[in-house]
């Protein structure tokens, strides 16, 4: 009984696995459409932050992106929900980061 119990919660388990993998793996053309616009975002934020040295620590360097960001999606009319902006964030300073290594 304990044996099939286990079976059951090992199953359960994967199968959990499975379905988490195939909804944070967007299609090709979404993820590709993502890089794109994170890579021209990021691009035109680094132009800026090149231009000023105050941005280049870590601290002030996270709010300016956010802030840019925002006004970058409005000026460009990309309309993006929570969660894409979170991620196009959290990506775009990562880049960010490590060009200033």
């Amino acid at each position: 009984m304990t044996a099939d119990l286990n079976d059951n919660r090992e199953t359960d388990s994967d199968g959990l696995r499975e379905i988490r993998i195939r909804r944070d793996s967007p299609v090709q053309g979404a993820r590709d459409a993502f890089l794109e616009l994170k890579n021209r975002l990021c691009g035109q934020i680094a132009v800026e932050i090149e231009a000023d040295s105050n941005l280049r620590h870590p601290s002030r360097l996270r709010p300016y992106v956010h802030d840019r960001l925002d006004a970058l999606l409005v000026e460009q009319e990309i309309v993006v929900n929570r969660n894409e902006k979170r991620q196009l964030l959290e990506a775009i300073v990562a880049d960010l980061m490590n060009l200033q290594k």
